[in-house]
């Protein structure tokens, strides 16, 4: 029986640097059932309240139905980064009743998220062969400096704060050091491309983005993600860019078959 894929966000937060765009990344806790000791976006399930949460704003290219995924996101990139994108200013203590689920961001009716901070980048759907399935979509955001340096980790879902380029995570992934999920690696992949975050937000909100679900293939050389486009996984909607991310000698490896 395939499992049901639930609703979840993801936030890949940039900043400007010398050596272009910094992504804010976090390391995920042991503990974590879902790629534990991870380097990950912030991000998680969409719960049930972000579709009462008071917001403002819109994201181009995503569906007015489809606001809680932002509203996700921006409450996800306060919990586990300790950012908030919006009006008004939350409290410690309403992350930290956040993060044990104590309380939802409907408890601040002060607060209003702020959509047109954030720019849809892509989405994707777990493929069918796992048990734990999650249907996400990926937003992206800029920080000024000043901003930038208020994240910090939550020292519950997340133990590690580090903001890095996308070129410097690769090498590190490439060295084996840095675990990464195959979404986050072939999202890296892609800001590898632009010099700027500016560029980056001016590139999501031209983008048209469709779901993408791989197909998980297991042999005994390793696992292959095969994506739409593939030879072997003709699609309607192919991806662009490699086709095939698989996992050998200890990394993630891109491809086109």
């Amino acid at each position: 029986m395939t499992a049901e894929a639930r609703p979840a966000s993801t936030v890949v937060v940039l900043r400007e640097s010398a050596s272009g765009p910094e992504i804010l990344m976090l390391k995920r806790s042991g503990r974590a059932g879902f790629f534990p000791h991870a380097w990950v976006f912030p991000g998680g399930r969409v719960d049930d309240a972000d579709s009462l949460v008071q917001h403002c704003g819109s994201v181009d290219g995503l569906e007015a139905a489809d606001g809680h995924f932002v509203v996700a996101a921006i409450r996800e990139c306060f919990e586990e980064a300790g950012v908030w994108m919006g009006r008004g200013q939350p409290s410690a203590s309403l992350r930290a009743a956040l993060n044990d689920r104590s309380a939802t961001l409907m408890d601040a009716p002060e607060l209003v998220a702020d959509l047109d901070r954030m720019a849809f980048w892509s989405w994707w759907i777990t493929p069918v062969a796992e048990p734990k399935r999650y249907d996400t979509r990926f937003f992206v955001t800029l920080l000024d400096a000043e901003q930038s340096e208020l994240a910090r980790h939550d020292d519950v879902e997340t133990v590690s704060t580090l903001w890095i380029t996308a070129k410097e995570a690769l090498r590190r992934s490439e060295e084996g050091d840095f675990f990464l999920a195959p979404p986050t690696f072939r999202t890296l992949e892609e800001m590898l491309e632009y010099p700027t975050g500016e560029a980056v937000m001016a590139a999501a909100r031209a983008r048209k983005v469709q779901p993408v679900m791989p197909r998980l293939d297991v042999s005994d050389e390793g696992v292959c993600i095969v994506l739409p486009g593939d030879s072997t996984y003709p699609s309607d909607a192919p991806v662009s860019g490699p086709t095939r991310i698989e996992f050998k000698q200890g990394r993630w490896w891109s491809h086109s078959a």
